[in-house]
C-alpha cells in the first residue's frame, strides 16, 4: 500500500513510549497501515499513510495531545 499523506506534527506533551503508542493506536485507527515514527527529544511525530492529514491530527488530539501542524 502507498503512502498518499506524509505528515510531521509537534506533540508537545508527548514524554514517553506510553505516549508513542497511545498517539500510534490513534493514527491507526484512522488508517491501520498508517506509519508512524515519533522523537520523543524533539517531540515530532511523522506519519505516512492513506488518509487526510486533518484526520490524523484529529485522532491525536482525541487521545488527548495537543498538536502542531508543521
Amino acid at each position: 500500500m502507498t503512502s498518499d499523506t506524509t505528515l510531521q506534527v509537534l506533540v508537545p506533551d508527548m514524554d514517553c513510549s506510553s505516549c508513542v503508542r497511545a498517539i500510534t493506536s490513534a493514527v491507526q485507527s484512522v488508517d491501520p497501515h498508517a506509519t508512524v515514527a515519533a522523537d520523543l527529544e524533539s517531540k515530532q511525530v511523522t506519519i505516512g499513510g492513506d488518509g487526510a492529514a486533518g484526520l490524523f491530527i484529529a485522532a491525536i488530539r482525541g487521545a488527548g495531545f495537543s498538536v502542531k501542524a508543521e
